[in-house]
């Protein structure tokens, strides 16, 4: 209990702060999304995905925004191309941007953390039945933009 009053108290403290300070910057909120390649690894047994995920962030200041994130995808197993791998998560992305002024467009690298977690259909050799295995992993992703 008492974690959580000391998380609310912070979060306050924090947006009281950035209200103080002198805005030159857009502080709406925005909407992300992303469309790309997953390139497995060969030990996986399963093949390249593409992968999609959509966020919501803002601007804290004119350099740094603050993005949360849903993804999904859903590699193909090679040995068996019926099964599915559905792989899905959240992350919690901090971008620092590269702001010009009159540049319309600006670079950015990106950092986040978050939660994956897999869910795995396969076939029991001894029994030729179904079977399921969910995972969940702790997630760290690197980009640019």
């Amino acid at each position: 209990m008492n974690k959580k009053l000391l998380c609310a108290a912070l979060l306050g403290g924090l947006s009281i702060a950035q209200v103080a300070s002198a805005q030159d910057f857009d502080d709406r909120w925005y909407i992300t999304g992303a469309a790309g390649m997953n390139i497995q690894d060969n030990d996986r047994g399963t093949r390249n995905a593409p992968f999609g995920a959509i966020g919501l962030g803002k601007f804290l200041n004119k350099n740094w925004s603050l993005d949360g994130e849903l993804n999904y995808q859903n590699p193909k197993f090679d040995d068996n191309q019926d099964a599915n791998w559905s792989q899905y998560g959240i992350s919690l992305d901090l971008r620092r941007h590269f702001v010009t002024d009159g540049r319309n467009w600006n670079p950015y690298i990106l950092m986040g953390l978050g939660y994956q977690r897999s869910e795995e259909e396969y076939l029991l050799p001894s029994l030729l039945s179904p079977g399921n295995r969910k995972d969940g992993n702790l997630a760290a992703k690197v980009g640019v933009g």
